[in-house]
């Protein structure tokens, strides 16, 4: 997930061969990668490759989802959009994973006012009939790229007034529902602990345990 941008990088195969395949090789090595706690992102492997480009590796706080919403967001958007074009058995998730993808960078973002393919290329991507009834520019090509520097670099700041502006608006209604909670030595607490057990459903068993 590029969250400048907010496009989907992602890839099916293990996480070190997709860090290198689609994004280091195309993209050049990231200054930061901010995972969740997942075994996965946990490896020798994937220490490994974070030392060898230099990248810093962020992790979100246990139990708190909340530090990497964006991909959390994407992911169910992802699932609903897979959801409606896997088969029964589920077993071509690897095969449309790719159109998925294509159809959401190239969809506009509500936030930023344009899609995540735009901000990156600096042009839409070109559909089938684009290529029925070509577009002919005029001018040189030194003119087309003059052009093509300028539009995108201008979008692209839009773009992040457009992102600042919309954490504004959520940090200001957070604020007015958010109640500051502050704690003296001595207080008793009750301490969140997620305890799963089998055969029982996870929704029903206790969350906080004390007061301590």
């Amino acid at each position: 997930m590029d969250y400048r941008l907010h496009g989907l990088l992602i890839s099916f195969r293990g996480v070190p061969t997709a860090e290198a395949e689609e994004i280091e090789l195309k993209y050049g090595a990231p200054r930061t990668i901010l995972t969740d706690r997942g075994k996965v992102f946990e490896s020798k492997l994937v220490t490994e490759f974070g030392q060898l480009y230099s990248s810093k590796h962020r992790k979100t706080t246990g139990y708190h989802p909340q530090t990497n919403g964006l991909t959390e967001r994407i992911n169910k958007t992802l699932a609903d959009m897979l959801s409606m074009y896997v088969d029964v058995e589920q077993t071509n998730r690897d095969k449309i994973l790719p159109f998925v993808t294509f159809a959401y960078n190239t969809a506009k973002q509500e936030t930023m006012g344009y899609n995540p393919f735009y901000l990156l290329h600096g042009r839409e991507a070109e559909a089938i009939l684009d290529t029925v009834f070509p577009y002919i520019a005029d001018g040189s090509e030194d003119d087309y790229v003059s052009r093509l520097i300028t539009r995108t670099e201008a979008s692209r700041q839009l773009a992040r007034i457009r992102t600042l502006e919309a954490h504004h608006r959520d940090k200001t209604k957070y604020d007015a529902r958010h109640r500051i909670v502050s704690y003296r030595p001595g207080e008793l607490v009750w301490v969140f602990t997620l305890v799963r057990k089998v055969g029982l459903s996870e929704k029903l068993l206790k969350r906080y345990f004390g007061p301590y």
